[in-house]
Parts: C-alpha cells; structure tokens; sequence
C-alpha cells in the first residue's frame, strides 16, 4: 500500500539518525545522553554523581540539577518538580494503579479533575478525551504521548486515539492542563497526557501476571530485566483476551524492549520498541433507543472486523555538558497499519437486496414487508466498506536544558527543535460481500507532512527560588499536501464509479503559528503555592479534511484558543496535598470536521466559531494513616471539576449561548483505601458524571435512532482487594468494575447508543523476584 519512491521509510530514517549518534556517543567524547523515561535519566545522574565525587567535582547541587532536567518530560519524577510547573497538573503514580487496577487507562484518567472519558467499547481501545469542555473525540484536542514522544496515528495530520499503551505497561501517567505545554506540540489547547513506561530496573528482577473474569476476560503478562556494569535491558509482553457482554472478541498482544547504557562516565543511551498488534469485531454501528431499551448487550454488527499492527523505535542520547548543561536528542518513528471492515447499513429502506434487517426489539426480519421505517430498524446490506490506512511517521528532537544565572537572579532554560514527516496511504475498499475484506478500490489518496517547530521556555527563579516566572513561546510551521490518486467519477450519461485521476488533484499548504506563554508560581508558605498561567492554544487543521473525496479543496483555519488559568497546590509534609484552580478557555475557532474516513456522519466540514470554557477544578489527596501516625496507610483522594461550556459568535445564531456536546458541567471521582503491613490492601473508587448533550442543539429527548438525546447522569462504583504473601513474593488480587451495575449510556457516537460496561469481575496472580 506504501508508496515506497514517494516518501522515506521511518525505519530507514530512524537509522540514518542512530547512525551519527552512534558517532557522537563514543568514550572520550564530551557529549553524553539521557532517557527521556525520568527513571533512566536518573540511572544517568546517578553514574555521573559518581564520576563527579571521584574526580573532585561538586556533585550535590550539579547532580540535582542533572537529574531534575533530564527527568522532565512533562513534569517530571520527584515531588519537588510537580511543585515548580507552572500551571495545573496531575500524576497518576505506580502506587496508586496498582491499588486501582484499571481495566485501561481511561479508568485511570477518569479519576482526574477536569478530565472526560467518553467510553465506546469498555477496553479503551479507541481513547476519546476531552479536557475542560473540549470535545473528546478521538482525544483529537489533547497531546498524548509515550515516554515524551507523540503516539497518535499521525500527529499533525491525522491526531487520532486509535493506539493506546495497555495500562500494564504503563509506569505512571502525567497530566498537564497549564502553560507548561509550550514545550510540547503541535496541539496546545487541552493539555498533554503522557504515559511514561518502566526504566530497566536497577537489579535483576523478574515479573509474571495471570488474571481472568467475566465476559472471556484472560490476560498475562511478563518482565524481566537488570543493571549490569552499566547496561541495563527492561523486556516485557502481554497477550489479552476478552469476548466482552457485546462480542468485542478482543485480542491483542503488546511486546517492549528497553535498552540503557552509559558508552562514556558523562553518556547514556536509551533505545525502546514497541511491536502491539490487536483484532476485534470493534464497529462504528450502535443501537437504536429501542434496542437499547430490550437489551443494552445486542451488537448486530456481526461482520466488522478491526485489525491494527503499530510499529514503534526510539532512540535517545544526553550529552551533560559540563556542569550546568543538558542536550538531549530524541529520534522516534512508528509505522502503524489500521485496517477496519464494517458491514454497510441503511435505516430506512432503499431497495437493497438486504442480508439482514434487524428491528427494534433486535429480531431478524429479513424478508417482512412491513419492515419499520421509523429509525429503530437497521437494514444491512451484504457489502462493506473496508478503511484501510496506513501511517508512517518519523522524527528528530534536540532540547537544551541550561542552568544559568546573573547576580541573584538564577534561571532554567530548556530549549529545543523538532523536525517531523508524516505520511499517511488511505484506501477505501468496497466488498462485494457482508465480510469481504478485498474488492474494487474506490478512494485512494496520500498525505504529507513536513513540519518545523521550535520552542524555548526559561524558569526565571526569585527570591529564593520561592517565585518563578516561566515566559515561553512555541513556533509550529507545518507543510501539507494532499493527493487524491482515486475516487468516484460522473460519466457522460450520469453514471459514476471508481476511477482513477490523471493528473491527480493536489492540495498543498503551509501553515505558521506563534504561540507564546507565561506560568507564574509562588510559595507563599512552604506549603502553599499559588500559580497562574495563560498561553496560546493552537491545533492545525487535519489534513484528510483539506479536500473533498471529488477532489475539491477546503481551505481549513487552525483552531486557537486563548487559555487562563489561576490556582494555588498545597502540599504539606507527605500526607497530604491539595490543587485548586479556576480556568478559562477562549476559543476562536473550532473545526468541524464531520466525514465518513474521520469517523463521524454529519453535515460537511466547516470553519467553525468561537466558544467559552470555563469553570473550576478541585483536589485533595491524604494519607489518614500517616497523618494519625499509624501503622496502616488509608489514602483518600476526591476531586471535582465544574465546566460550563458553549458556542459563542461566529455560529448561526441559534447555535449561539447553546452547551457544547460531551461537556458534563459536573464530575465527581473519590476513593479510599486501607493498606495493612500485613500485605492487604483494599480500596474503593467512585466516579460521577452528570448529564450531557451529544448534539449542538441541546437535543434532550432520545430520538429513534439512538443518535441524538441527553445522556443522563452516571454513578459507578468499583472496589478492589489484594493480598501480597511476601515469602514467596505473591500477591493475589481480585477487581469489580461497575460494582452495582448500572445499565448507563456511555456515547451516542460514532453511530448510535454505545452502552457502558456492565458489572465486570476480575481477579489474579501476580509474581515478582
């Protein structure tokens, strides 16, 4: 399917970069390297500590400074650094998902203020988040990325969830919603949520996972890795299983490998890849309301078929130069190939000769005469249409972290580049039957991108460090182009079919954005920090969405916004800590960008208006045991976020004052626990979302269709227990999601009601040594 003399393999490109690091990175030079995954880069500080207090050199001050800079991707590891980021932010540690035990990363991030999870299948295979009020399709407004490096299927062109790092592999989460996501790009305007996975360990140890549950559910997973004389290797795999209450047939396998070494005293490598490959019948079709209504579990999607086979190196080197200076250079590729098969359908009658008509109730009646028309009924068609694309994508990123000062004045500045290609094959197949994954091709394009971004952020440190005043500033500029090789075409008599274009219709472009920033904090007491924030949000416009499959060109605008923010973070002793901030999202233009290959069914692509986003987010997290001076840890956590968000000018003017679609105005998530030094641990979790809209009508009764219509507020309840038996290094578990459960409505999108996961009970067995 790749277009192999139009564009340059990531592979290829990966290794012409490894090539000149390799180079650089040999004994004797004055260049060093450190991971990005914060745990490496302080395996680094650690062994250049060393190296300094054998030679006489401080190491004290130097090293913390090393370990500090080095450890940021988006905040960093240690206390001291969630504290110093200008604006408002979340960590998701190690401790507390293994005392949740999230099914999937969207349970995890459903705990975090100012967070929506909008499900779609229960796995979290395809993650929609939206952050403040934004829409959370596809987490389309919201940078993700993995251990620093952007993981969307194309991240300028094409910013879609469709892979998503299974929550086992995963070390722990970030989650920055303030100014401080200057440093990352291209999209700016929600936040950035990075998963950062395991360092390798510093010692031999070894790991082993076997759980099972309800619904055909089956996982397992291993590691094992070391340290030795200054090379270390993490190796892990998963294999998981899971037919689920509407035949989601999941199955999926995720291999890593991580690699750490030190080729010099001041050098480290680091080298990651990641091979996942998943199948399910995940479909685009949900229910209609009277479907829904008899019975949530139906999936009359029986023939759609999800295939994708994700690709992923990296490849880091640090140069410490010096002893206030850190240049870090990150080369990255991934080839990702996603390939979905759904059966064609109408909800009405066409005159088809339908394989199937499924009514209301969820009865086959093929061959009524009276088949209703009323929306309840889905007729579907012995065709498909198969999606297949396939993205290839490549990138290199130098930073420079400098420590510098100028009297009293003592400042951080990290700066850097970042070039990055993107190419993206999309085919649309047309099967002559219900389960046809081969046929005639009736779309085929190609999309480039070519994009340049640079960017700096200085940390002017007062007062003793107590006020900091981080000014920053990104440059995004981007080059696009847009093939068109296929598509319909209209014959003299009317008629139209697949056909190929000479010349092919081409759209190239060129876009360039400055986007500037400030964060302020200030510790007022020791334990109380006041921070305030404001940047420019910005997200280019997807490629795919610049023509029209006739070949006709659509001049998009990158969507901007204006983000404020103000809060103070209180964190006393080790037991307790506390956020509170009030926030402002001014949006000046939201691209709508409805079509079929996006995933969405609705009018047209437009430029669309302005919008407001605002409201508040609350946190407190303690240890009761700690601050009652007991034996026994009882951590609590509870948050609440408040949004209101609507359409403002530049809408038509019924539009205009009316709620943005999947915004809850409120959400609730708490949990308790108790952790005895026995090796039990127990913990309950609570999560609520209030009600929400699913079109831009503020449509609130459900219509026939299960398209549009309020979604009615949700409570869900899920409890866990363990037990470790440390003799033989054991621990047994067992989860319950959806403990009361609650028949809910999760999503009325891509295509209908996509119900919630009903109660799911897990348990199993984990070994380490």
């Amino acid at each position: 399917m790749s277009r192999i003399p139009r564009v340059l393999s990531p592979s290829l490109l990966l290794l012409a970069f490894a090539l000149p690091t390799s180079a650089l990175a040999q004994p004797g030079d004055d260049t060093a390297s450190a991971t990005d995954a914060p745990g490496e880069a302080t395996q680094a500080a650690e062994n250049t500590e060393e190296s300094s207090a054998t030679s006489g050199e401080p190491s004290d001050n130097v090293t913390r400074q090393r370990a500090r800079a080095a450890a940021i991707h988006v905040i960093g590891e240690a206390p001291d650094e969630l504290e110093a980021v200008p604006g408002s932010a979340e960590v998701i540690t190690r401790e507390e998902l293994e005392r949740q035990r999230p099914l999937n990363a969207n349970e995890a991030l459903q705990m975090v203020p100012g967070v929506a999870v909008q499900d779609e299948e229960g796995m979290g295979l395809r993650q929609n988040i939206g952050i403040r009020g934004l829409n959370p399709n596809r987490s389309r407004k919201v940078l993700m990325l993995q251990d620093g490096v952007p993981i969307a299927l194309a991240p300028y062109g094409e910013p879609e969830m469709y892979y998503v790092p299974p929550i086992d592999t995963v070390e722990r989460i970030e989650v920055v919603k303030g100014s401080g996501s200057v440093l990352f790009g291209p999209q700016t305007i929600g936040g950035v949520i990075n998963y950062i996975t395991p360092a390798p360990p510093e010692e031999f140890a070894m790991t082993a996972d076997l759980s099972g549950g309800t619904y055909g559910y089956g996982s397992g997973r291993f590691s094992v890795g070391n340290t030795h004389e200054g090379f270390g290797y993490l190796v892990s795999g998963m294999h998981q299983r899971f037919t689920g209450p509407r035949n989601l047939n999941l199955v999926r396998s995720d291999f890593n490998l991580k690699l750490s070494g030190n080729p010099a005293d001041n050098q480290a490598l680091t080298f990651s890849l990641g091979i996942y490959d998943e199948t399910s019948a995940s479909t685009y079709l949900g229910l209609t309301t009277p479907q829904y209504e008899t019975n949530p579990d139906f999936n009359f999607a029986e023939n759609d078929q999800f295939t994708l086979r994700r690709y992923a190196a990296s490849l880091t080197h640090a140069a410490f130069l010096g002893d206030s200076a850190i240049l870090e250079t990150r080369f990255y590729a991934h080839n990702i190939a996603r390939n979905w098969r759904r059966q064609d359908f109408d909800r009405s009658d066409r005159g088809f000769d339908y394989e199937r008509i499924i009514d209301g109730q969820g009865r086959d009646i093929t061959g009524s005469a009276n088949a209703p028309e009323d929306g309840s009924t889905i007729f579907f068609r012995d065709s498909s249409g198969n999606r297949n694309r396939e993205f290839n994508i490549a990138g290199v990123e130098p930073r420079l972290t400098l420590a510098w000062s100028a009297g009293a004045l003592t400042s951080e500045l990290q700066t850097g580049v970042r070039f990055h290609y993107e190419q993206t094959d999309e085919e649309r197949i047309n099967g002559e039957h219900a389960a046809s994954s081969s046929g005639v091709i009736a779309t085929d394009q190609e999309r480039l991108g070519y994009a340049l971004a640079a960017y700096a952020l200085n940390r002017f440190m007062l007062l003793d460090e107590r006020l900091i005043i981080s000014p920053g500033a990104r440059l995004e500029s981007l080059w696009t182009n847009q093939i068109i090789y296929r598509h319909q075409v209209e014959h003299e008599d009317g008629s139209s079919a697949p056909g190929d274009l000479n010349p092919a219709p081409e759209n190239a472009n060129h876009i360039m954005a400055l986007l500037p920033g400030v964060g302020l904090s200030f510790e007022v007491a020791r334990p109380l920090i006041l921070f305030a924030g404001a940047h420019r949000g910005w997200a280019p416009p997807r490629t795919k969405d610049a023509v029209t499959t006739d070949g006709d060109t659509i001049t998009l605008e990158a969507e901007t916004s204006w983000n404020y923010e103000l809060g103070a973070r209180l964190r006393a002793n080790t037991w307790l800590t506390a956020e509170l901030a009030a926030f402002l999202l001014d949006f000046q233009n939201q691209v709508v960008a409805p079509n079929e290959a996006g995933g969405a069914v609705a009018e047209g692509v437009i430029n669309g208006g302005e919008s407001t986003h605002m409201g508040a987010e609350a946190s407190v997290s303690l240890d009761a045991g700690k601050a009652l001076g007991l034996s026994v840890g009882i951590p609590v956590m509870a948050n609440y976020t408040y949004v209101h968000s609507e359409f403002g000018e530049g809408w038509s003017g019924a539009l205009q004052g009316q709620s943005l679609p999947y915004a809850p105005e409120h959400q609730v998530a708490a949990r308790v626990g108790l952790v005895h030094p026995s090796g039990l641990t127990v913990q309950a979790d609570a999560n609520y979302v209030g009600a929400q809209f699913t079109d831009k009508v503020e449509s609130v009764e459900p219509s026939i269709d299960g398209l549009r219509g309020e979604i009615d507020p949700r409570f869900l309840l899920g409890a866990q227990v363990s037990y470790t038996f440390e003799p033989l290094n054991l621990t047994v578990y067992a989860v319950a999601k959806n403990l009361l459960d609650q028949t809910y409505i999760a999503s009325r999108s891509p295509r209908g009601i996509q119900p919630g996961m009903p109660r799911h009970i897990f348990g199993g067995l984990r070994w380490t040594h």
